[in-house]
């Protein structure tokens, strides 16, 4: 269960960075969304790959999923914004 806790609150922090960064630089937020969501869970089983073995607290997991979720949300939200 403190796995499934810890991925929830890495993608819940990787959603809100991505989405806000995408909102800041005026980029699609769409690409915010899915860039938060697939940098926050990259993040996540990047560093703790072992499962329920070693586990970060869900303070720890939602600012690593929002550092993974900012980096890959920014690049995405601007990937995806419509050119003109």
């Amino acid at each position: 269960m403190e796995f499934l806790l810890t991925v929830l609150a890495s993608a819940v922090g990787g959603v809100a960075a991505g989405l806000i960064v995408a909102r800041l630089t005026r980029g699609n937020m769409t690409g915010g969304l899915l860039g938060g969501m697939i940098g926050a869970m990259a993040a996540h089983f990047t560093l703790y790959p072992s499962g329920e073995q070693a586990l970060p607290g869900l303070l720890v997991a939602t600012l690593q999923g929002a550092v993974g979720g900012a980096a890959l949300g920014l690049a995405a939200g601007f990937m995806m914004k419509k050119k003109t």
